[in-house]
């Protein structure tokens, strides 16, 4: 996976605009964005930091951003645009349920270590 700068410049460029439109300070964003305040938050306002994509909800909603075109942008810090490309194509035509198929794996495997734990510790 290479990582692109130039995507995370305008990923900053978006958060900016929108911060600026907005009430909220610095601070205040970082706040509802679960991130540190400080040079962290400045830093992905300037693009020198890639943005982390689990917290792309949070911006959306705090800053009012346009979904899709954000969701993009950050997800071209790391992968190709054909990548993205290919993404959401297979997102937007994906079988419903999916997500559900994932979390009911996730969960036998987490029971299966817990298990593993309780016969561990007898």
């Amino acid at each position: 996976m290479n990582r692109d700068p130039d995507a995370a410049v305008i990923v900053g460029q978006i958060l900016k605009e929108h911060l600026s439109a907005s009430d909220l300070s610095v601070e205040q964003l970082a706040t509802r964005l679960g991130l540190m305040q400080g040079a962290k938050m400045m830093n992905l306002i300037t693009g020198r930091h890639y943005f982390p994509p689990e917290h792309i909800e949070a911006a959306v909603e705090t800053l009012g951003i346009e979904p899709t075109h954000f969701t993009r942008a950050v997800l071209r810090q790391f992968f190709s645009e054909s990548a993205v490309d290919f993404m959401c194509r297979a997102l937007s035509s994906g079988a419903p349920g999916t997500s559900d198929q994932l979390d009911i794996l996730s969960q036998e495997k987490s029971s299966k270590r817990k298990s593993r734990k309780r016969k561990r510790g007898k």
